[in-house]
């Protein structure tokens, strides 16, 4: 099939979102790397959003990593993926897309 557009990491093509999942604690969020990843989404015209897992360890950084990426136009999504927090929200994001989710290690992508 024709590749409309594709990620290096994961290896994936012709999708039409992308969640970058991060978490302000455990790992903490290395905003620089996420800023590239959005840059590159934004490049080859992906939607992307950014959601901010395991809220319950930080709730005040959760927060500031929201407003700053809110006030740059990205909807984002706090979510406590152990307690069923935000997933609802999460879940209508990705109705009739074809998304792939992408963070660190041990942000709880699931």
């Amino acid at each position: 099939m024709e590749r409309k557009n594709y990620l290096k990491r994961p290896k994936v093509s012709n999708i039409t979102k992308v969640v970058f999942v991060i978490s302000p604690k455990m790992p903490k969020a290395n905003l620089n790397i996420l800023d590239k990843k959005l840059c590159f989404a934004e490049f080859l015209k992906i939607d992307a959003i950014i959601v901010i897992n395991k809220i319950d360890l930080d709730e005040e950084e959760a927060k500031r990593i929201q407003e700053i990426y809110e006030n740059s136009g990205y909807k984002v999504i706090r979510t406590n993926a152990e307690k069923g927090i935000g997933i609802e929200e999460l879940k209508e994001e990705l109705r009739n897309n074809t998304s792939v989710l992408a963070g660190e290690s041990g942000v709880r992508k699931v």
